[in-house]
């Protein structure tokens, strides 16, 4: 069975502050769809906001295209189910590939933890819901962790990521 995890972004968030930093997010809706075309998982997402781009360092988004899903070790925070379940006492988190650029892999692009664009570092953040007075993701631990579950029952090379841009 094969699944497409379509992430939709939707709209620039508010400005957050945090340890003297200041950054506004990208909000987006991840829904993932069987082979058949029944919705299996919906949840928010947060991005950095900005140009989306391939090149490594950078607080920006990824171009919107399709992805595959991989499991690495990684130092990113992820639900206490995958702390300290890699290599070497590191976490097992999901990491996205371009699979027709090989160099795209050293961005790091992971799915993990956190509330708000500062915290996403690049990265794709998921959130069970969100509130818009403070521009940040809620419940971000339970949408990771169900996300992860889902990767692992069913085999995370049977997931495809697709970016669409919509903000």
């Amino acid at each position: 069975m094969s699944f497409e995890v379509i992430l939709t972004r939707t709209q620039e968030t508010p400005v957050v502050s945090k340890n003297g930093k200041r950054e506004a997010g990208t909000l987006g809706q991840l829904v993932v769809v069987s082979e058949g075309g029944e919705e299996v998982y919906s949840c928010y997402t947060m991005e950095n906001a900005g140009t989306p781009t391939d090149e490594s360092g950078k607080d920006k988004p990824i171009i919107a295209r399709n992805y595959t899903l991989h499991w690495t070790d990684s130092s990113v925070c992820v639900p206490p189910e995958y702390r300290n379940k890699g290599a070497h006492g590191r976490h097992r988190a999901i990491w996205l590939h371009d699979p027709n650029n090989a160099k795209f892999a050293n961005r790091r692009i992971m799915i993990h933890i956190g509330n708000d664009a500062i915290d996403s570092l690049g990265c794709i953040l998921l959130g069970k819901g969100y509130n818009k007075e403070t521009g940040k993701l809620t419940n971000s631990t339970q949408a990771t962790l169900e996300f992860y579950q889902l990767c692992e029952r069913y085999g995370i090379e049977n997931f495809t990521l697709s970016i669409k841009d919509n903000a």
